[in-house]
């Protein structure tokens, strides 16, 4: 079988290559995201693979199909890349792959809260300028004495959760699906009864019409004064106005985020400052705000499992079978 690999980047080649090698298959990379622009360049391919965070519009599923192309597997988690009735419409079955290693997410979560709880930016910054003062960061809280809502509660959540626990945390949970296993180490609760209690917000969520602009003004005037919010689920869920105005007032302690809703302008690019949003200008000059490039999943392990699982999956679908990872209508 032949596949298109679209989007590649360099450290996954050498799994790329040790899959097709295993398995026999032919895999092609292109090293840009799946667009009306190159979406000809499927034509001859069996399958198609990609990992984007721009979209993938109505016009490429029907070309796809127009291709004899059966299927699309997405090496991520959030499919909300794809426009899911186009897909259907056209008889392109997705994938994504849901659990490529959600301990990658739970322990770069955990590092960002580490760096706000120790003020690492306060001092990194201070120290910078010749002060070597405790006074310039300021005194630290400890994990063990904190209550961490985790608003979400699938694999990468759970697996939050499961650090948070063992390093002593209280852990509320919120998610309308309930898994009585994970009572051993969190507390299902309301949303609202959550932020009440929470020193702590962390958000592994996808983006949906539930979730979009979960945090907006209403969601930060109900949560504790000096609370830390965590987001490396997706960009959307936070308004980020709102989040700015409860960085400066106080609202928030500090904040961490591996998304931003605009993060296609510069994720992944390189550009001064003064090319960013100004929006992600203001943000970034704050002694307060932890701001990466959507880095959260980049472990060894997640890029081999996001490209076997996805690449298995391209040829299971194409081949009409079925996997566990397809997104169903």
């Amino acid at each position: 079988m032949k596949i298109l690999m679209y989007n590649s980047v360099d450290k996954e080649v050498s799994y790329v290559n040790a899959w097709a090698a295993k398995t026999g298959h032919e895999v092609v990379t292109l090293f840009e995201p799946l667009s009306v622009d190159n979406v000809d360049k499927a034509q001859g391919f069996d399958a198609v693979t990609t990992q984007q965070t721009t979209d993938v519009p109505a016009p490429i599923y029907q070309k796809l199909a127009s291709y004899g192309i059966k299927q699309i597997a997405l090496r991520q988690v959030g499919y909300d890349v794809f426009d899911l009735p186009a897909a259907f419409s056209n008889n392109i079955r997705l994938s994504n792959v849901a659990a490529y290693s959600p301990r990658a997410i739970a322990e770069y979560t955990l590092t960002q809260l580490f760096n706000i709880l120790r003020n690492n930016k306060r001092f990194d910054r201070a120290m910078a300028t010749g002060d070597y003062t405790w006074a310039a960061g300021g005194q630290a809280r400890e994990i063990y004495q904190l209550t961490v809502a985790v608003i979400g509660v699938g694999r990468i959540g759970t697996a939050f959760a499961q650090i948070l626990h063992a390093l002593g945390a209280k852990v509320l949970a919120v998610d309308p699906v309930y898994h009585a296993q994970n009572e051993a180490f969190v507390e299902y609760t309301t949303l609202d009864d959550a932020l009440s209690r929470a020193n702590v917000i962390s958000f592994h969520t996808p983006l949906n019409a539930e979730t979009q602009g979960l945090a907006d003004q209403a969601f930060f005037a109900k949560v504790q004064p000096g609370t830390i919010m965590l987001n490396m689920a997706r960009g959307g869920i936070v308004d980020m106005a709102a989040l700015e105005a409860a960085l400066l007032s106080g609202q928030l302690y500090g904040a961490a985020f591996d998304v931003t809703p605009n993060e296609n302008e510069f994720m992944d690019q390189k550009q001064t400052v003064a090319e960013l949003p100004e929006n992600i200008q203001r943000l970034i000059q704050l002694d307060n705000f932890y701001l990466s490039p959507h880095i959260a999943f980049y472990t060894n392990t997640a890029i081999k499992n996001m490209v076997e699982i996805a690449l298995d999956d391209a040829v299971i679908m194409a081949n009409g079978g079925h996997t566990e990872n397809e997104i169903l209508r």
